[in-house]
């Protein structure tokens, strides 16, 4: 599955809800130390979907990915340096929401929407005019810090997120009709009016 996508290069990663290459009896174990986890409120903090509304969630996406961008870091192989905060954009929120809600409604997982859409054309249906653009996808992560920590363990999208040629950034989310169907978009944007795209 598609789960990044820039300039319409695309990385391979599974869906963030799956445990590839662990043997089922450590599962069992992480499901109990998730349990005892949960029982001691340990994550109680955390913006949480279904406990917060999803302009909270939205809001603390943002705040952990300029969070995280404030600081070096290295994705993978690659290093990069901190880079400026981004702003949020009404016009990239939308074009995000839209692509989570229409993944979860028509239960899809990737970065081609079901009209065929690639991301640069959602967003500048959305009214964004982009020099560059970048999205995130991600499945199954039930809070804003889940999601974010998995993007950043994954090189392509950690990358994504420390692109300091992005400007904004736009967050959705969709839930499907049962547990653990939540569906994540970000898109990033530089729009065409900046006046140099930098250096990465």
């Amino acid at each position: 599955m598609d789960s990044r996508n820039i300039q319409g290069a695309t990385a391979k990663m599974p869906a963030m809800n799956t445990f590839s290459g662990l043997k089922p009896p450590r599962l069992k174990y992480i499901g109990a130390l998730l349990a005892v986890a949960l029982a001691s409120g340990a994550i109680a903090g955390e913006a949480m979907v279904g406990r917060e509304s999803n302009a909270t969630i939205r809001a603390r996406v943002v705040e952990l990915v300029n969070d995280a961008r404030s600081r070096d870091r290295r994705c993978g192989a690659e290093r990069f340096t901190a880079a400026p905060s981004l702003h949020v954009s009404q016009e990239l929120n939308e074009a995000a929401a839209s692509h989570a809600h229409d993944m979860a409604r028509k239960k899809y997982f990737e970065h081609r929407g079901s009209d065929g859409s690639q991301p640069k054309e959602r967003v500048l249906r959305a009214g964004y005019e982009p020099r560059l653009t970048g999205e995130n996808i991600a499945f199954g992560p039930e809070s804003a810090e889940e999601v974010v920590a998995g993007w950043l363990a994954s090189p392509g999208h950690c990358a994504n997120i420390m692109d300091a040629r992005f400007r904004d950034i736009g967050i959705g989310l969709s839930t499907g009709r049962k547990r653990g169907q939540i569906y994540w978009v970000q898109e990033f944007g530089l729009p065409a009016s900046a006046k140099h795209a930098g250096a990465k």
